[in-house]
C-alpha cells in the first residue's frame, strides 16, 4: 500500500530541520530522549499518577470545605405562588449539603400545591408542602394578614418590610415578613406577619403602607408586645 501524496505545502510543513527551541528546552528534550524507553514510562506513569491523586484531594477537600458529596434536591425552575402545583415548577438538581435546607424534599406529588410562594432558584422543603399554608413559616405570635400594595413598590415574597397606618409619626410594626404576594390584576396583596396587638392598630386606619425594612437578627423576627406568651 503505497503511503499517501503529501501536497507540496503540508511537504514543506513536515520536512525539513525542526524548530529552534530555547536552550533550556532543548535540552530537557535531549535529556528525555536519552533515557531507556522503560525508564519514560515510569515517569509518565508516575506523573499520571500524581496529577490523579492531587485531582482527587482536591475533591476531598470540597466536600469537606461543603459537607459531604453533593445531594439531589427539588429546586425551582421559574417563580412559583402559593396554591400554583409543585411539581411543573421543579426539578431535581444536585448541591453541596451545606447549601441545603434540613427539610429539603427530592421528590413531590404530582398532585402537590405549594403553600408558600417558591422564588427562582430555591430549594423545595415541606414547610412549602405544609397544609397550613403561609402560616406555616410564621414565628411564635404572629399573625398572616393580608395588606394591599402598590406594584411598583417591589415588596416580595421573603423580604422584610414596615407597616404605616394612615399618618402616624411611627410604624405600627417594623422588620415583619413578607410570607407571600399575590399579583392580582385589580390589586396586589402581600400577607405580611404581624402580632396581635400591630393587627389591631392597623385594623381601624384607613390607609395602610408598607416600606422595605432590613432583614431582622435572629431574635427581631419575634413580636415584642402582645405575643401569645405574655
Amino acid at each position: 500500500m503505497r503511503p499517501p501524496v503529501l501536497s507540496p505545502a503540508l511537504q514543506r510543513l513536515t520536512r525539513g530541520p525542526g524548530p529552534a527551541w530555547p536552550a533550556p528546552v532543548e535540552s530537557l528534550a535531549e535529556g528525555w530522549a536519552r533515557l531507556p524507553p522503560r525508564v519514560r514510562l515510569l515517569v509518565v506513569l508516575g506523573l499520571v499518577l500524581a496529577v490523579a491523586a492531587g485531582t482527587h484531594l482536591r475533591v476531598q477537600a470540597a466536600e469537606h470545605r461543603w459537607g459531604g458529596e453533593p445531594v439531589a434536591v427539588l429546586v425551582a425552575g421559574e417563580p412559583a405562588a402559593g396554591g400554583d402545583p409543585a411539581a411543573p415548577a421543579v426539578h431535581l438538581e444536585r448541591r453541596p449539603p451545606t447549601t441545603v435546607p434540613g427539610d429539603a424534599v427530592a421528590e413531590v406529588d404530582a398532585e402537590a400545591t405549594l403553600a408558600l410562594a417558591l422564588p427562582r432558584g430555591a430549594v423545595l422543603t415541606r414547610s412549602h408542602l405544609d397544609p397550613r399554608g403561609p402560616a406555616a413559616g410564621l414565628p411564635e405570635g404572629l399573625r398572616a394578614v393580608p395588606v394591599e400594595i402598590d406594584a411598583g413598590w417591589g415588596v416580595a415574597s421573603g423580604s422584610f418590610v414596615d407597616v404605616w397606618a394612615d399618618a402616624a409619626a411611627t410604624p405600627v410594626a417594623t422588620g415583619r415578613p413578607v410570607l407571600e404576594v399575590r399579583d392580582d390584576a385589580r390589586q396586589p396583596t402581600a400577607l405580611v406577619g404581624l402580632a396581635t396587638d400591630e393587627v389591631a392598630a392597623m385594623a381601624g386606619a384607613e390607609q395602610v403602607r408598607l416600606t422595605h425594612a432590613p432583614a431582622p437578627g435572629p431574635t427581631a423576627a419575634q413580636p415584642t408586645t402582645g405575643s401569645d406568651d405574655e
